[in-house]
Order: C-alpha cells, then sequence, then structure tokens
C-alpha cells in the first residue's frame, strides 16, 4: 500500500489562478441542464467555498478542511436553489478535482519503485488522503503521469468515507489487495497516518522522507530518505519473507 502526497510526490500543491478557469469549464460539462449563466454562478459558489482548502494545499497536498467535499457541494447547490442528489455531488466533485497535467511531477524514483513493485510479483495499492480526488479522479492522475500500468487498485479517504489514520482507508486497501496484513507492506511518509495505522493492523511498514526532513524517530521497520532506497527496503523485506 503506497501514499501520495510526500510519497510519490511533493508535499506542495501549486496553487495557480487558471485552476478556477478549468473548474468552470468542468462544472459546466458536469452539469449540462443548467444554463450558462447558473452553470457559471454555481462554478463561483463553489469556487469560493473551497477556496481556504486550496490555499491550504498550495502548502500541503494533506486534506485538513473541517468539512467534506460532499457537504461543501451539497451547501453550494442548496444556495444555487438546485436539488442535493447523490449522483449531481460526485459528478461535480469530480469536475473539481483538476487533473495533475504539467501542475505535479513524481518524485525521483516514484516511477522506478512502482516498476519494482510489480517486477517482484507484489501487487500496488495507492492509499491516500484526499479532498475532491476519488478513485477515479487518481487513476486519471496516474495514467497522464504514465505510472497507471503499475498500479493495481486505488483507495482514497473520500471511497473509504474517513481519513487516514482511521483503519477504514487500510481496511478497505487490504481487501483490493487480497492477501493478509501479514503480506502487506505499507510505504508512507507520515508517522501518525500511515505507519502507526497499519503497524496496529500487523503489517509492515516503510517511512519515506524524499520530501519531508529525515524524522527523529519512528516505529517503522525501514526509514528510507528516497524512493530508490524504499525500492531496495521493499526488495530485502520480499527476500527475507
Amino acid at each position: 500500500m503506497v501514499d501520495v502526497g510526500g510519497t510519490l510526490w511533493p508535499n506542495s500543491w501549486p496553487f495557480r489562478e487558471t485552476d478556477a478557469i478549468g473548474r468552470r469549464q468542468r462544472v459546466a460539462a458536469a452539469m449540462p441542464s443548467l444554463s450558462a449563466k447558473a452553470a457559471d454562478a454555481l462554478a463561483t459558489d463553489l469556487i469560493q467555498s473551497s477556496r481556504p482548502g486550496d490555499e491550504k494545499r498550495s502548502i500541503s497536498t494533506e486534506a485538513d478542511m473541517s468539512t467534506t467535499a460532499e457537504a461543501l457541494i451539497a451547501g453550494a447547490l442548496s444556495r444555487q436553489g438546485l436539488p442535493v442528489e447523490l449522483d449531481t455531488v460526485t459528478r461535480l466533485r469530480r469536475a473539481m478535482s483538476i487533473p495533475v497535467t504539467d501542475r505535479m511531477r513524481p518524485l525521483p524514483g516514484a516511477g522506478e519503485l512502482l516498476e519494482l513493485i510489480h517486477s517482484v510479483g507484489m501487487r500496488t495499492v495507492i492509499a491516500s488522503n484526499t479532498f475532491w480526488r476519488d478513485a477515479e479522479s487518481y487513476w486519471e492522475d496516474f495514467r497522464l503521469l504514465g505510472l497507471a500500468q503499475h498500479i493495481d487498485a486505488i483507495v482514497t479517504s473520500v471511497d473509504a468515507g474517513h481519513l487516514k489514520p482511521h483503519p477504514a482507508v487500510f481496511e478497505m486497501a487490504l481487501r483490493w489487495s487480497g492477501v493478509p496484513a501479514d503480506r502487506c507492506v505499507v510505504i508512507g511518509n507520515r508517522e501518525e497516518n500511515d505507519i502507526e495505522p497499519a503497524l496496529a493492523l500487523g503489517m509492515r511498514t516503510i517511512l519515506v522522507h524524499p520530501d519531508d526532513p529525515a524524522p527523529q524517530s519512528s516505529r517503522a521497520h525501514v526509514v528510507a530518505p528516497d524512493l530508490w532506497a524504499c525500492a531496495r527496503a521493499v526488495k530485502a523485506m520480499l527476500d527475507g519473507a
């Protein structure tokens, strides 16, 4: 199981004014029954109500808003006099999830790590905290980055209904992995979000810090400074199994 922000790609998420243009276009496409004026008003509401979270993610990719995307979207729909329906909320959440494109590049060694995991016969399940992104949105990101062929399944906090360190994310990812917990290796950059909950479930762990300061201490089985060292640690764990 592999984390994303701070693990496969940087902690920083560049915030661009042009994101609003892309989101307006995607919201209009997601709501074809609305007039251009109504779609633009809805997009403005969504952008303005989510801006504090976007500004936070210009510093960190960790989802730390005090509300959920679904609640935020439901509020915007209500304010615009539109029905709050599950399918509509899902479409709008995905519309607000701008694909990575040129904004984000994987951290050095990310492709090599994912390729190594597959080459030794292991499955790769992404397990990530997100705000807008669900598994389908992440699949689009990984396809654009040229990494999708090395990934077997994706689980986000949106899909699981809880943010890590809640065990729901890990338990859902575990079901996708198809193996017992003691045959899983969790790779992440956060002791409290990745390492501690994985250890509690009996999984092996690698704390990697390619975009963070070196930790003063960790309970992880291995601490790796970069993704190449992480790949070597995965191979060593498999050889020693």
